[in-house]
This record gives structure tokens, C-alpha cells and sequence, in this order.
């Protein structure tokens, strides 16, 4: 059951709305989070409209085979084409409008609704239909095949889809993020990310916009997760245990930096709405570079696939949330990615899964399962502390007179690298602002304009 909203929604008729009233410098109004009428404009203006990550290339590797994905709260079918391309459409039949495909994972070489069997090759096109006479007087069999998504493309292995009719080129509205996915796949030995691992799914009753904008606050650890890093720093010889205990104490404790400390962790945010935060992990397993067997083996095969160079060049980034907008969280040291699928004005689905880095010592892809599994578990003791925030953050700002929230920490203390590159130290709300403006810049443009 959704909370409640505002009486009246601020949206009136969405061609005259002016979104830009909704969205100031310094501070934001509540009804953006809470407004059902807004959520329903989002669908449309965002995430019918931007680029939305959707699936990995790894998740499809033969013609027919296809995954479960969702552009905001529309269900798609994602499928391996035989030709090696990829396609998608609505998991909708085109007959009776039944859900067609209801496994998250699978393989197909046709695809045939459970209602009335009309069956539909791999590109979406009807193929059959019991009793084809009676439809003689109906429109073409070429009009009844299932809606396509406009435009399916991938970057680098990672796919994105569009349905605007005109999308930007994609490495255009990646812009200084598409770094964050290079990096990712630079660090693979072979070249090749491959999904595995299985998925982790956490639900909260917030919206889809309070993830995004706290994975780069870096004023609440100390705060939100202090139950944590106490439990750690009560045990610190933990941290040289080898495995899960060794690991999480160190991912742990690093949560505890001190405010001045937090300062010191460089805030990025590009054109687009796209941000990031420099790393902050320093020591152990989950230090971005370290000396031991396992590391050096990593190392010695990166260096056979880039020469030392190239794999110092690599092996220097060092970043931790990189916020793909609208809906994709990467964080390359560790090959993770988080999706973000908005469900409902209050309610919101996160979807959270790992690489194995193809070539690489097996012992990489066990940090990076226990690190999925520390950060964004439903078990994890920081996600858990992250959904009872966001919740009630909800729940505050779905009631009371004051209508607005301050976004104005950091503000006029942000440097401009580039154009479309600006800079701020770890405790600004840089961030969110520049989110915020991403924001406004889809809502105020209907979809003739696109």
C-alpha cells in the first residue's frame, strides 16, 4: 500500500508544468518523492526516454537465449537475436495483453503466450495464431507482433536501452562515466566480464531518487552506520583473518572515517547527472593495490594483456560509487554493478550482482562476492542501515507544512574542471544537486521535443 501524498498533486496538465518551480539551487520540493502524478511523468520523460541500462551481454550469450529487465516500471524481455544482436520489446502479448515471459532467465526459440498460444519469433514478429481465418478482416499479421524497444545498444558488454525516438548516441550520454565501465573491462585479464554469482534483490518502501543520491553522501557513514563500524572497532584483529571476517571488518571500519576525513574524498559529477566519489578503502584485501600472491598473479597477467604501462594506468583508479543516471550504480575495483527500478512514488527494487574477471586468479571473484554481499545484501549491516533511512525519510516527507528539502551543503564551493566536469570536496551535496538537475532537464522537455 503506497503512502499517502499530498492532497493536491503540483503537476495540473504536464504540457503547462513547469518542473523548474519544483527544483531551486539550494533545495528541492517534497513532492517530487512523494507525487503520484510526478512518478507517472518520470516514467514517461526518464525512463521511457534516457538510456537505461537493462543487462549485460554475458547474461545472453546464445541466440535465444533472454532475461527479465525494466525500463522504470515497464517489463521488457532483453533476447540474444540470431544474428548475435540483441533486441527487446514489452513482455506484454500483443493479443490479450498476458504477460508472456515470466522466468528472469532463460532460452527460447520461440516465444508462446500461455492464454491463447500466438506465438512470436525471437525479434518479436508474430509467427502463428490458432484459428488464423478468423482474423482475415483484421489489420495485417505484420501490425501484431510485440512492441519493440526503439533502440537496444551496448557498450562495452554493458546494454542500455531507449525508447525516445531520437536518443542521444550512447557514449554521448555516458559522457565522463563511460570511464567507469572501461575501467571495469580493462581490469579483466582476457577483456571479458562474465555475470556470475547470482543476483541480490532488497526492496524498500522509498523512492527510486534516495538511492541514487545517498550512494554519494558521504556525511552519513559516520552517522547511518556507526552500529557497524562500533562492532568492528571493538574486534579489530579481526580485520587479519583471512576470508569473509578478515574482509567485512575492513570494509567495516573504513566506514568510519571522520568528517575532515570524508573532506578529503574528491566528489565528480559530469553532464547527464552522472557522479562519482573517489575510494577511500586504504589497507588489506580491499586496498586498491596491495602485495601478496594473489594480487601479484592478477597483476603479471594484466601486465601480459597491457604491458606495465597501461596496467599501472588501470590499476591507479580508484573509485567507489559510480552513479550512472538514472538507474545504475558501478563500482569497477570490485566488478559490481546496482540497478535501480523504481516499482512505485513510494517503493523501489534494487537489484545487486557481480563479474568474474575472465583470466584473473578465482580468489578475485571471491573478494568481489564478499563484498556484494557485505555492501548491498539484504543481510548487509551498512544496506540494512541505508533502507531504514531511506524509509524514513518516506515516511517524513509524505506528511507536514514545510514542502521543501536542503540541498545546499557545498553550495558555491564547486570547481569547474571542463564544461561538463565539476569538482567538490566529500562532504558537498554537489551530487545531488547535479542529479537534481538532470532531473529537471528531462522532466520540463515533453516528449514532442525529443
Amino acid at each position: 500500500m503506497s503512502m499517502s501524498t499530498p492532497a493536491q498533486s503540483p503537476l495540473g496538465n504536464p504540457k503547462e508544468w513547469d518542473a523548474s518551480a519544483w527544483v531551486q539551487p539550494h533545495r528541492v520540493h517534497r513532492s517530487i518523492y512523494t507525487d503520484q502524478a510526478i512518478f507517472a511523468l518520470e516514467q514517461q520523460r526518464i525512463f521511457q526516454r534516457a538510456w537505461v541500462y537493462v543487462g549485460h551481454d554475458s547474461e545472453l550469450p546464445e541466440p535465444g537465449d533472454h532475461i527479465l529487465a525494466h525500463m522504470g516500471t515497464q517489463e521488457i524481455v532483453l533476447v540474444r537475436q540470431a544474428d548475435g544482436g540483441l533486441a527487446a520489446f514489452e513482455n506484454r502479448c500483443s493479443h490479450r495483453g498476458a504477460r508472456l515471459v515470466v522466468q528472469p532467465q532463460g532460452h527460447a526459440r520461440q516465444f508462446t503466450c500461455a492464454y491463447h498460444a500466438w506465438s512470436f519469433q525471437l525479434d518479436g514478429q508474430l509467427q502463428a495464431m490458432p484459428l488464423p481465418q478468423g482474423y482475415a478482416d483484421s489489420p495485417a499479421k505484420a501490425d501484431k507482433g510485440l512492441t519493440r524497444i526503439r533502440h537496444v545498444q551496448s557498450y562495452r558488454g554493458f546494454v542500455f536501452a531507449s525508447h525516445s525516438e531520437q536518443p542521444a548516441p550512447l557514449a554521448d550520454f555516458l559522457g565522463g562515466l563511460a570511464s567507469a565501465l572501461d575501467n571495469m573491462v580493462d581490469r579483466s585479464p582476457s577483456g571479458r566480464l562474465v555475470q556470475t554469482g547470482g543476483k541480490l534483490r532488497m526492496l524498500y518502501q522509498g523512492n527510486w531518487k534516495l538511492f541514487m543520491e545517498n550512494a554519494v553522501d558521504l556525511v552519513h557513514p559516520m552517522f547511518v552506520h556507526g552500529g557497524a563500524v562500533m562492532v568492528a572497532r571493538q574486534h579489530p584483529e579481526w580485520a587479519a583473518h583471512d576470508g569473509v571476517t578478515g574482509q567485512t571488518t575492513q570494509m567495516l571500519l573504513a566506514n568510519g572515517l571522520k568528517l575532515s576525513e570524508w573532506d578529503g574524498v574528491d566528489l565528480h559529477a559530469h553532464a547527464g547527472g552522472h557522479v562519482y566519489m573517489g575510494g577511500f578503502y586504504r589497507g588489506g584485501v580491499i586496498a586498491a593495490q596491495r602485495e601478496d600472491p594473489v594480487f601479484n598473479a592478477y597483476q603479471a597477467a594484466l601486465v601480459q594483456r597491457h604491458g606495465p604501462e597501461k596496467t599501472q594506468a588501470v590499476l591507479a583508479v580508484d573509485r567507489f560509487n559510480n552513479l550512472i543516471w538514472p538507474n545504475l550504480s558501478v563500482n569497477s575495483r570490485f566488478q559490481t554493478v546496482r540497478m535501480v527500478q523504481p516499482l512505485a512514488v513510494d517503493q523501489t527494487l534494487v537489484t545487486s550482482y557481480c563479474f568474474a574477471m575472465d583470466g584473473a586468479p578465482p580468489e578475485m571473484h571471491a573478494l568481489s562476492l564478499r563484498f556484494l554481499n557485505t555492501a548491498s545484501s539484504p543481510g548487509s549491516l551498512v544496506a540494512s542501515d541505508d533502507l531504514e533511512i531511506f524509509e524514513r525519510c518516506q515516511q517524513g516527507l509524505s506528511e507536514g507544512l514545510n514542502d521543501w528539502i536542503d540541498t545546499s551543503r557545498g553550495l558555491g564551493g564547486d570547481q569547474t574542471i571542463s564544461p561538463d566536469h565539476w569538482q567538490a570536496a566529500g562532504t558537498s551535496e554537489l551530487p545531488i544537486r547535479h542529479q537534481l538537475q538532470a532531473w529537471l532537464q528531462w522532466m520540463r522537455t515533453p516528449p514532442e521535443a525529443c
